[in-house]
């Protein structure tokens, strides 16, 4: 059962239908053809040239006609394929410009660091996309953009905090009435918070690096398969079979070559007897 929305007026706010979502339904294919590059270009062709031969009619008809033709392509599997490459490519390319906007406040160094991440990502979606996809790295690199967001924010806390405030504040200062005492404790209270914040945040950032460089070694690394080890026996296996088959050929040739002796040596002595 879907969600819906209430409004302040009463009004109950239903999401769109799963077939209008979905990146894999036709109309999501149909809408795609129709708004492709190609698909615009062909129909501003083709509507200049009805324009000229037949006027305002002869455009509108071919406008229609590559809407529909557009539309008939999706039939195939080749251009469904094409098409949810290309959406994928443009949602990766507005996540990735929604990233580095994000991450515009937090400086070079951030920055940079993202960078590499994200090249150890897509370095491992290409050589194993299910590991990369089991593990969700994309959605971490979201995480590791949050949480560096919120560690800027904290750094930017510090530093309006500023280095004039104390350790502590004294429980008596003639000079500073009681109302200032207590907002200098309050301030320096959120100024201790802010560090620990700082300390768990920069934390979590190393730990998100460190998790996304383990898994680009164990896609790098290749998978030693069962089957190693089993064709490296089987071939033993098969060279004792062949040193056992020759060995045996070899007893049976000897046996042979010593029954054809034995037997000469008796045809020569009956021979031998005969004459005697």
């Amino acid at each position: 059962m879907q969600p819906r929305l209430a409004t302040q007026s009463g009004l109950v706010l239903a999401p769109p239908p799963p077939a209008l979502t979905r990146r894999d339904s036709g109309v999501h294919h149909i809408r795609g053809a129709i708004a492709s590059p190609l698909c615009v270009a062909a129909t501003v062709f083709t509507a200049c040239v009805g324009l000229g031969y037949a006027g305002l009619l002869g455009a509108l008809l071919a406008v229609v006609a590559c809407t529909v033709v557009g539309a008939a392509s999706t039939r195939y599997k080749f251009v469904r394929r094409h098409l949810e490459r290309s959406a994928e490519l443009r949602e990766r390319t507005r996540r990735e410009s929604a990233r580095f906007k994000s991450l515009r406040p937090t400086g070079m160094v951030r920055q940079t660091q993202y960078v590499e991440l994200r090249d150890l990502v897509e370095g491992v979606e290409a050589v194993d996309p299910v590991e990369a996809q089991r593990f969700e790295l994309q959605d971490l690199l979201d995480h590791f953009v949050g949480v560096a967001i919120a560690h800027q924010k904290c750094l930017d806390a510090l530093r309006l905090a500023g280095a004039e405030l104390p350790l502590t504040v004294p429980m008596i200062d003639p000079p500073r009435s009681k109302r200032r005492r207590d907002i200098q404790a309050r301030r320096i209270r959120h100024r201790d918070e802010c560090l620990r914040r700082v300390e768990q945040l920069g934390d979590e950032l190393e730990a998100i690096d460190e998790l996304i460089r383990l898994v680009a070694q164990r896609a790098a690394c290749p998978t030693i398969s069962a089957e190693l080890d089993r064709e490296i026996e089987r071939r033993l296996w098969e060279l004792d079979e062949v040193d056992s088959a020759l060995h045996t050929l070899s007893q049976q040739h000897e046996q042979q070559v010593a029954r054809a002796n034995c037997h000469r040596d008796n045809t020569k002595f009956s021979l031998l007897t005969v004459n005697q």
